[in-house]
């Protein structure tokens, strides 16, 4: 029995190696890599491969981020089947629900305000804004219309350069505007000074007229400027009798001449009260003592200081100081508001000056509807705050057009350039600089569908082109784009500047990014023997991570740059995460849809562009490609060790087989074929690249390029000027520049609110407004002062009435109980005044006479402060007009009559808003304007400690306060987006250190950005931090692509980072240049601000984010690139193919029958056994590890033995990933019975016998696998389908082999790496 056993061995082991030296002959005659991939970039191509090797102790590597990998990769694997197999229904339901959120674009809120673009949300300066809305209502305030003259190279000046003045400002405030046949002129829109109001209506009616709009002008220093107050026909007052009545206008009259007339014709008329009123506000002789700029006009009047002189004035001396109007005590405009760029004498006395700037000052849209409402005037408009704008806008137009046609008249003999100006037209600015340029996105969306279609045209091979599905994907990406706006817009994002004239351009060249990443692996893996159904669902396994960890950590940095509270950059950041977000999932579902139906064209050989049109079998291009490949084929086998060696020797040989892959592609080529740019990157680029010259060279040039960026760093300025988002050459552009240039005037008010009791805490509101005397740039009167502001003037009047009380008392025209004829006006007011209680209950207490007094130390009553501030407000309206304190709310209207005895006089609400108006100058630059807003804030703090709620409000504030913390705003956005894409990266790749160096290359990207907009002489804004918050998911572009496909080779760093360059290299750029390509068109753009704000900052980027992604980066994982995710044990540069794990028996043996010697045989003659069943425990994987063969299953046998030695074969198959393995044993007993040698004997046997028993066994092995060519040697891509749909040719009758599911057949390829025949 043992010699038995030894031969039956002997005969197995001799069986399994002729066996096995068999199958090694087929093996090297027919083994094909289906995807090269897997054996050098195997946790690119795919992680559970990798995996694998681990298992069987082949590799090392970072097994976790393997796990993370292989999960994704195989979900989005069973993803592109399922996208596959549904292809029209997918497609179909996306572009549905895509154009659906595209009708969310009728709902687009656009904010053109630039103070809304960059007011903090929900901070301080939000907070005063909603309050000055809430209160004043919006559109509260007037509306300067302003004209600049500058003189070029003549003095300015000169008499006859203000008489040119004059000579346009009269045309320009003459125009007027027609509404519904209703006439609307300066006189309607304009703030007029507030005058008392009476009972004798001529009189009133009079003054109605007579009082003029509010002009500040230098020409208010001489006699001509009453010729722009008019009226233009002159006012007729009687003269009495039958004097019938005189024609009087400002250039002719005499304010108290005229009422010391009007006195003595009518001495019935209470005139002294307007003679008071008058002699306060400074109205006395008008203009008729000012000098004349033409002293020989004859209508100079007599009482002028130089009437008649042969020379003109001294208009520097004049000017000096500043100008009056007709009421000098309240309209005294200073010297900084009129004229400009001053030169002066020791003594102060202005020499010359480069500019003069009037100002018409305009109701706003609310004052005019209010102003206006309920009367005769508008009782046929619909009188709205709309139509009022229109009125105004309409008005300011015209009065533009009229200052740029006098312009155009005198172009021949223009000495000096006017510049014209209003607020209400820079917000038509605007809007049209907010409004998105149509034409624009066209051209710039036409320009990357024919970049799609040039570059993925493949004109030697038109069935593998994919111009057709580029552009398909362009348009993809547009539909995107207008989904991804709409879905903004429903979700209540508001839309700015950035909205209309970045994100559509940046959002296609993102998308298209990706796109093009993933026809290019569609595109090399059509020359693989990947099968037809795979196809997808390959491609989203290999680029599928890359895509969604590009987007994700844009997405992520995105939203994380969205704390800022800037609403300009808030709302730029919420739209790109919603476009971004949309658009991963387009690329991961909706392209793959249509990758799948260019997969259809594909195999069905059907020309790009042309689905119509195929080929044919004898197509010669496809007879020279399937020549070429099987060259390639032919010469990846050349090694007859390739995978029968040992380990370094198969290790070799795998290696040999890949370089042989790529000889056979670079040398094999024909002529025909062009340099690509994959071929360039792996063959020139990648080899470049790593040598040492260009590492160093690649080292200087980035530390000259942070040595650049600190430079410029330092030169940064914080700021956006007016001018700098108005178009340049046009007459607005023109007066922005010179107002900074010589003026640098602003408005500005310090306001008080509610919640504090203003008659008890009258000094706290003294020491706030003193306290900005302290201001260097707030304008001071001639004292070195600060003007009178609401409360001091309140103050002054009631002091004047106590004087004139005190006096009438004295004089005993006025006592406890009642006041005499001889008492004056003022008197009895102020016996009005004191007799109030302040209590609602007993409002009049006359004996409060003698024991109190209206002021006392400067402090107003407080018990009767709010009866005064009545009587204040109506009684001495040019004051209260003049301090602009628009209190609210609106004190009640109460006029003193002294024949009217009623001592109760209405008391005002309690003040929940009030204002003190200051003048700002010499504002011209960021930092000028920045450190007075930090001044004023810093008294507005220190008296909001003192229980005063209070608040600086004006243009510089709403403008230039984003500038206090900007950078810091901007530096921990920054902070929070690199932390966010550190943070996605290392989850996703498991690599803390490639997370380190891909983060650190996109922070010295965004230093250097910073530094360029020094360079470039960029302001630093909410606009340039957009973008350079955008720097940041470029950047992520640039580098996550070379990143993933680096840790993902195999190999040494240098070796890892040419394939990583040749593989990503052609998409980055790609990628790149479609960026450029999409933000191209806005260097076409009317708006300078446009060009240098957007296109050159943008254009910087992509360069230095082109040099940062593909020299820098490359360079620095050449020296510090993090280890591979699978490292082979024995540092090969390739790993094999990978066995499968070996299956568990599919067939279980059924229990041997065993029978008996029948010992009545005749003359003891051979005795039979039945056929024996045995589980086999071999297997084809078994088998493989011990030789090292290319591939095998896992399998299960049983063999049988026949006592006539018969052979008794009992098949048996096993089936692991489309690949059958059919076992099928023969096995030969032969048995003879001799006589007993030994008295030993086996159980059961014959007495006397020995049975000698001799098996050999013969095993035949088939392997069926499902056909894959070598990578690009299918004959066509029609066989290739008929072969995949088909059994295998090789056994064309066998049923596990037509059993076989062709759909699996790409399983083989990314599991092991190859298939057999």
């Amino acid at each position: 029995m043992a010699k038995a056993s030894h031969l039956q061995k002997s005969k197995l082991s001799r069986s399994f190696k002729s066996d096995e030296d068999r199958q090694r002959r087929v093996e090297k005659r027919t083994t094909i890599v289906t995807d090269p991939g897997l054996l050098d970039r195997t946790s690119y191509t795919n992680s559970s491969v990798a995996l694998q090797h681990i298992k069987k102790g082949r590799a090392t590597g970072n097994q976790p981020a393997l796990w993370v990998r292989s999960r994704l990769q195989e979900q989005l694997y069973q993803l592109g089947h399922v996208i596959q197999a549904h292809a029209g229904k997918v497609l179909f339901t996306g572009l549905l629900l895509l154009c659906s959120l595209t009708i969310g674009l009728k709902s687009v809120t656009m904010e053109d305000r630039i103070d809304r673009l960059w007011v903090v949300e929900g901070g301080r300066l939000d907070k005063e804004t909603d309050y000055l809305a809430k209160t004043l209502g919006e559109g509260a305030g007037g509306v300067n219309q302003m004209v600049i003259q500058t003189g070029g190279n003549h003095r300015i000046l000169t008499p006859d350069s203000l008489q040119h003045h004059l000579q346009v400002l009269m045309r320009a405030t003459r125009v007027t505007v027609q509404k519904e046949d209703i006439t609307w002129q300066l006189s309607d829109l304009c703030y007029k000074p507030s005058i008392p109001q009476t009972e004798l209506q001529i009189v009133q009616q009079i003054l109605d007229r007579l009082f003029p709009c509010a002009l500040i002008t230098p020409l208010d220093c001489f006699w001509e400027g009453s010729k722009l107050l008019g009226p233009d026909f002159p006012v007729r007052v009687p003269t009495g009798g039958d004097g019938g009545s005189r024609g009087v206008s400002w250039p002719t009259l005499h304010p108290t001449q005229l009422f010391d007339e009007m006195s003595e014709i009518y001495p019935t008329f209470p005139l002294d009260q307007f003679k008071e009123f008058m002699k306060e506000a400074g109205i006395t002789s008008g203009y008729q003592e000012k000098p004349c700029l033409n002293p020989q006009d004859p209508d100079c009047p007599d009482t002028a200081p130089n009437k008649n002189e042969t020379t003109g004035p001294d208009i520097g001396a004049e000017l000096t100081g500043g100008c009056s109007s007709f009421a000098t005590r309240y309209m005294r405009w200073p010297e900084e508001l009129i004229v400009g760029g001053v030169s002066k004498t020791k003594s102060g006395t202005i020499l010359d000056a480069g500019a003069l700037q009037s100002v018409v000052q305009l109701m706003g849209p609310r004052d005019m509807l209010d102003y206006w409402a309920n009367t005769y005037k508008v009782h046929t408009l619909r009188w709205s705050l709309e139509t009022a704008e229109e009125i105004l806008h309409e008005f300011q137009h015209k009065f533009q057009m009229e200052v740029e046609r006098q312009l155009k008249e005198e172009e021949k003999e223009q000495k000096y350039e006017f510049h014209s100006y209003s607020s209400l037209g820079l917000e038509t600015l605007m809007e049209t600089f907010s409004s998105l340029s149509v034409t624009n996105v066209i051209i710039g969306y036409a320009i990357m569908l024919v970049y799609a279609g040039i570059t993925l045209y493949r004109w030697g091979d038109r069935v593998r082109s994919h111009a057709g599905l580029g552009i398909a994907g362009v348009f993809l990406v547009m539909v995107n784009v207008a989904a991804g706006m709409g879905l903004s817009a429903l979700t209540g994002i508001v839309f700015n500047a950035s909205s209309t004239q970045i994100v559509p351009f940046l959002a296609l060249g993102l998308g298209v990014d990706s796109l093009f990443l993933l026809i290019h692996t569609f595109s090399l893996q059509t020359e693989m023997n990947i099968n037809c159904k795979d196809q997808v669902g390959e491609v989203l396994r290999k680029s599928g991570v890359s895509v969604m960890t590009t987007h994700l950590c844009n997405v992520g940095a995105f939203l994380a740059a969205s704390i800022i509270p800037i609403p300009a950059m808030r709302s730029f950041c919420f739209q790109a995460a919603i476009l971004i977000s949309l658009n991963l999932v387009s690329m991961l579902i909706l392209l793959p849809a249509m990758i799948a139906l260019d997969v259809r064209r594909v195999f069905s050989n059907k020309y790009d562009m042309f689905c119509c049109v195929g080929t044919k079998k004898s197509d010669a291009a496809e007879v020279v490609n399937n020549n070429k490949n099987e060259t390639k084929a032919a010469r990846r086998q050349r090694d007859e060790e390739a995978w029968t060696g040992s380990r370094a020797g198969e290790n070799g040989s795998t290696k040999d087989l890949i370089s042989d892959g790529e000889d056979g592609m670079l040398k094999g080529k024909s002529c025909s074929e062009k340099l690509t740019l994959t071929r360039f990157a792996g063959n020139y680029y990648a080899k470049l690249i790593t040598k040492t010259p260009v590492k160093v060279l690649t080292f200087l040039i980035f530390v000259a390029l942070l040595g650049a960026s600190a430079w410029g760093i330092n030169r940064l300025e914080e700021g956006l000027d007016i001018s700098d988002i108005v178009p340049k050459n046009t007459s607005v552009w023109s007066f922005l520049e010179a107002e900074d240039k010589y003026f640098g005037f602003y408005n500005m008010y310090a306001v008080t609110q509610e919640n504090f009791e203003y008659p008890e805490n009258q000094q706290i509101i003294y020491d706030y407004h003193n306290s900005f005397v302290r201001v260097q740039n707030i304008i001071k009167d001639d004292n070195g002062g600060l003007p009178d502001f609401w409360l001091s003037l309140f103050r002054n009047w009631l002091v004047r009435l106590q004087t004139a009380f005190d006096k009438d008392f004295a004089a005993g025209y006025i006592n406890e109980e009642q006041w005499r004829p001889e008492a004056s006006d003022d008197g009895i007011m102020a016996y009005k005044l004191l007799v109030q209680t302040g209590h609602v209950d007993f409002p009049v207490d006359k004996t409060l006479i003698g024991r109190t007094r209206l002021v006392t130390n400067g402090i107003i009553n407080p018990q009767g402060f709010y009866n005064y501030l009545t009587a204040w407000y109506s009684n001495d309206a040019m004051a209260y007009s003049f301090s602009q304190a628009s209190i609210v709310p609106t004190p009640k209207t109460w006029f003193s009559d002294r024949n009217d005895h009623n001592l109760r006089i209405p008391k005002a609400k309690p003040i929940r808003f009030a204002q003190i108006p200051f003048l700002l100058k010499n504002l011209g630059s960021t930092d000028a304007i920045v450190s007075t807003i930090q001044e004023v804030r810093e008294i507005c703090a220190r008296f909001e400690e003192r229980g005063l709620p209070n608040f600086p409000s004006g243009i510089p504030f709403t403008f230039w306060e984003q500038y206090v913390g900007l950078r810091t705003y901007l530096l921990l956005s920054l902070g929070a987006s690199l932390a966010t894409v550190f943070m996605v990266v290392s989850l996703i790749m498991m690599s803390p250190w490639a997370a380190v160096l891909m983060t650190f290359v996109i922070g010295c990207l965004v230093g250097q950005l910073f530094g360029a907009l020094g360079i470039l002489g960029i302001k630093l804004s909410a606009v340039p931090a957009v973008i350079i918050i955008l720097s940041i998911g470029l950047g992520v572009e640039f580098t996550i692509h070379i990143l993933v496909a680096f840790v993902g080779s195999i190999g040494s760093r240098e070796r890892r980072t040419a394939m990583a360059l040749e593989q990503m290299f052609a998409p980055v750029l790609h990628g790149a240049v479609s960026t450029l390509l999409g933000v191209l068109m806005l260097a076409f753009s009317q708006f300078d601000f446009i060009v240098r704000y957007f296109f050159l900052v943008l254009l910087t980027l992509i360069l230095l984010g082109l040099f940062n992604g593909l020299v820098f980066f490359p360079v620095l994982l050449v020296i510090l690139g993090p280890p591979a995710s699978l490292v082979p044990t024995q540092n090969e540069e390739v790993l094999p193919p990978l066995t499968p794990e070996p299956l568990p028996v599919r067939f279980k043996a059924r229990p041997p029958k065993i029978t008996k010697l029948d010992s009545k045989s005749a003359g003891g003659g051979t005795a039979g056994r039945g056929p024996r069943r045995h589980n086999s425990d071999l297997s084809l994987s078994t088998i493989a590890e011990e030789t090292h063969s290319h591939h095998s299953t896992s399998s299960a046998g049983s063999y049988a033995s026949s006592a006539d030695g018969r052979d008794v074969g009992h098949p048996a198959s096993s089936s692991v990933n489309g690949t059958s393995v059919f076992l099928e044993p023969h096995i030969t007993v032969e048995t003879s019975t001799v006589p007993q040698s030994s008295s030993s004997s086996s159980s059961g046997s014959l007495s006397g016998q020995v049975t000698k028993v001799t098996a050999t066994a013969k095993f035949k092995l088939e392997v069926h696998t499902p056909v894959h060519e070598p990578a690009g040697s299918r004959p066509s891509s029609r066989s290739r389908s008929r072969r995949s749909s088909s059994a295998s040719s090789s056994a064309p009758t066998d049923p596990l082999r037509s059993s076989a599911d062709s759909s699996l057949a790409s399983s083989l390829s990314s599991d092991g790496g190859f298939s057999e025949k």
